[in-house]
């Protein structure tokens, strides 16, 4: 299960938990990003959204829309396709803390451990119930005009199966997963562009 330490392991669960597309409204105030995976900036990926409302220095709102590529899924589930958070200043970032982020994170992962332990080589493991325990899960945001950072600090564990003796705990996803994007074009922004008319 080594794998699931990979940065894919990783991105698996916050895309689920964390991809964030498609277009809501935007309050006045607020601003739409287009984010990214670190590192996967720019075509051929594509972008996923986040809006930010900073009420004021100390308190702020961030919407994710997950979007139809996980909607269903997330239907089967009895989760939201949108998730909205209260944030609180934390030094130099927001941080969301929320028993309701924790709650989500906790059934993707469910489903997760029990795809993995369905396909186990290890016999009787599709009988063993799928026990997740969520130790962290915060959302960290760094806003800016021009650029929002968006981590998924996340520590989830397992019981895995064993060939021989009891299930022994194994880290589904420990560290962060980092989203970094601009704003969303306006139309204003996008007249003159070589691809808009």
């Amino acid at each position: 299960m080594k794998i699931l330490a990979s940065v894919g392991a990783r991105a698996t669960v916050l895309t689920a938990a964390a991809a964030l597309t498609l277009a809501a409204p935007v309050a006045a105030d607020a601003t739409a990003y287009l984010m990214y995976l670190k590192g996967s900036e720019g075509p051929p990926a594509v972008p996923m959204r986040v809006v930010w409302d900073a009420r004021d220095d100390a308190n702020g709102r961030v919407t994710i829309d997950l979007g139809d590529k996980y909607e269903p899924a997330l239907t089967k589930l009895g989760l939201p396709r949108v998730l909205e958070y209260d944030a609180t200043r934390d030094k130099s970032q927001f941080s969301v803390r929320d028993g309701e982020f924790a709650r989500f994170v906790k059934v993707v992962a469910t489903s997760i451990v029990q795809g993995f332990l369905t396909a186990s080589p290890v016999l009787g493991a599709w009988a063993q119930p799928a026990d997740v325990k969520v130790h962290t899960a915060a959302l960290l945001i760094t806003p800016a005009r021009e650029r929002l950072e968006l981590i998924a600090r996340l520590y989830v564990t397992y019981l895995d199966p064993q060939k021989s003796g009891p299930p022994k705990v194994q880290d589904l996803i420990k560290g962060d997963i980092i989203f970094v994007g601009l704003p969303e074009p306006t139309g204003r922004d996008e007249v003159g562009r070589p691809d808009k008319p």
